[in-house]
C-alpha cells in the first residue's frame, strides 16, 4: 500500500513539473510521434522617445535668418558701392551675423556660448583682415568701409575666405540642431552636436 501511494506521489509530482514546463517552454507535437519542444521568448522592447530640446524662440529665428542671409547675395548698397568686393561682402555679413546674435541667451546656456564665442572671434579675424587690405590707405581703418577706394584694397586672402567659411558651416550646424532637430546636412563644427572638428576650427582660431 505505501508502495503504491509512493508512486502515485511521484506521478503527480512529474505531471506538475511538466505542467510547469509547458508553461515556460511549451510542448508541441510535430508530424508522426516525435514531439519538439519550443522554447517562447518574450522581449518587452521599452521604446524611449529621444530627448527634445527646447530653444529660445528668439534663437531659433535668428538661425534661420542667417544661414538664408550667409547663403545669399547681400542686399547692402554699400557692398554694390564697393563693386561687390568678395572680401567687404564677408566682413559685411560677419558684422550681421554677431550684430544679431541674441547674446543674452549667452549666459543661459554654456553651449551656445561656446558658439557665439567662435563666431565672435572669426568676425573679429575678418574684420582685422579688412583692415589689413585697407592700411595702406588710412593706418587709422578710416578706409576700412570707405567704398570710394575700394578699386585700391589688397585682394582677398585664403584665410580671410576659410574663416567666412566656418562662420557659414557653424551657423548652419546650430540651425540644424534648433530649428531641425539635429536631422540635416551638418559639418561637425559646433559643440551643440558635439561635433568632432570643433577642435579643427579652433585650431584655426587660435593659430592667428
Amino acid at each position: 500500500m505505501k508502495s503504491k501511494l509512493l508512486i502515485g506521489s511521484i506521478v503527480l509530482a512529474v505531471g506538475v513539473a511538466i505542467a510547469g514546463v509547458r508553461e515556460v517552454t511549451g510542448i508541441a507535437k510535430a508530424s508522426g510521434s516525435k514531439v519538439k519542444n519550443e522554447t517562447v521568448v518574450e522581449v518587452t522592447k521599452v521604446l524611449s522617445s529621444p530627448e527634445t530640446i527646447k530653444y529660445d524662440k528668439e534663437f531659433s529665428e535668428w538661425a534661420s535668418a542667417m544661414v538664408t542671409m550667409l547663403s545669399e547675395p547681400l542686399d547692402d548698397p554699400r557692398l554694390k558701392e564697393a563693386n561687390h568686393d568678395e572680401g567687404f561682402e564677408y566682413y559685411l555679413k560677419a558684422q550681421q551675423v554677431i550684430w544679431t546674435f541674441p547674446t543674452h541667451l549667452i549666459v543661459e546656456d554654456k553651449e551656445i556660448e561656446k558658439e557665439h564665442s567662435n563666431l565672435f572671434l572669426l568676425s573679429s579675424y575678418i574684420g582685422h583682415n579688412q583692415f589689413v587690405r585697407t592700411a595702406h590707405l588710412d593706418p587709422n581703418g578710416q578706409a576700412k568701409e570707405d567704398t570710394t577706394f575700394s578699386d585700391q584694397w589688397k585682394p582677398t586672402d585664403d584665410d580671410t575666405r576659410q574663416a567666412f567659411e566656418y562662420m557659414k558651416q557653424i551657423v548652419n550646424d546650430i540651425d540644424i540642431e534648433v530649428n531641425h532637430g539635429g536631422e540635416g546636412e551638418t559639418f561637425g563644427v559646433t559643440h551643440l552636436l558635439n561635433g568632432d572638428k570643433v577642435s579643427e576650427v579652433e585650431r584655426f582660431i587660435n593659430g592667428w
